[in-house]
């Protein structure tokens, strides 16, 4: 494992605008655990521009002997990269809007609006694995603002998680795996890749606090010198309603006190109500 650079776009969306921020966050992560999409469409993009896209394959070390063309190949492969993330935004997007079109109800802007988001976090950097949802070691993300559920739907769709498009198409109906809140699988609902359930604003903040402090926890009594068991991480999105709770603001002063540096909490500050813009 090496320490990589990471740089997260984090969208902060108003009604007439759209800023991009930028966060660079440094943390263990290893190359070849990175997953493909399932989308043809964001294959087909990757696989065009002649480059791995989203496949494990570790990237090359060519010491000290780079040439110029070498750092040109690089640069226009992450060009490539960018342009098939934008491609698996966009089909996000879409996912999100004919899903909630067809239930005549959810809330849109979220998944709009960070939809460059989940193409970093589920295209790009964490680990996981779509097809052992219990592997001890993957990353987590907690999507804290629940009301935006057909984001994360949309991205465990594409991440190729077993939640067809049929799901997606039943979202908010009766019985179906797409409730209006994400749920931890439980005997109604046994949707694949939700660590826990999210819907009391907040409460997905302080959740991924205690996720954050059970890694450090497991790592501390397993981990030796020789093997590294533990060293994931733990990623939450929150909005302006989780941090208008004093549980998100109480736990992130214990985040901060215990030094949880695992934890990475991302922020949809997009200033608007369900009513009207907020004051």
């Amino acid at each position: 494992m090496h320490q990589q650079s990471i740089i997260f776009s984090l969208i902060n969306l108003s009604a007439s605008r759209s800023q991009y921020l930028a966060r660079r966050i440094h943390y263990n992560a290893p190359t070849y655990l990175k997953m493909k999409f399932s989308m043809l469409a964001v294959a087909a993009t990757a696989f065009a521009a002649g480059v791995n896209g989203f496949s494990a394959a570790p990237r090359a070390s060519f010491g000290i002997r780079q040439t110029s063309s070498l750092k040109m190949a690089d640069a226009a492969t992450e060009v490539d990269k960018m342009a098939a993330l934008a491609t698996a935004a966009n089909e996000a997007r879409g996912l999100a809007m004919d899903s909630i079109a067809a239930a005549h109800s959810g809330h849109m802007g979220l998944p709009l609006g960070c939809a460059e988001i989940g193409a970093t976090l589920y295209g790009s950097q964490m680990q996981y694995n779509p097809k052992d949802t219990t592997w001890i070691n993957r990353d987590r993300f907690i999507l804290s603002a629940g009301h935006g559920s057909m984001f994360l739907y949309s991205w465990l769709n594409l991440a190729g998680f077993d939640l067809s498009i049929d799901e997606l198409k039943n979202f908010r109906q009766h019985h179906s795996q797409t409730p209006g809140h994400p749920e931890f699988p439980n005997s109604e609902h046994t949707t694949p890749g939700i660590e826990c359930t999210t819907g009391p604003l907040g409460a997905g903040v302080s959740n991924a606090v205690g996720f954050a402090v059970s890694e450090k926890m497991a790592a501390a009594r397993y981990n030796t010198d020789e093997h590294k068991i533990f060293d994931h991480h733990i990623f939450a999105l929150a909005g302006d309603g989780c941090f208008q709770e004093g549980v998100s603001a109480e736990s992130a002063c214990f985040a901060a006190h215990e030094k949880l540096d695992n934890l990475i909490v991302l922020y949809d500050s997009n200033e608007v109500t369900l009513d009207k813009m907020a004051e």
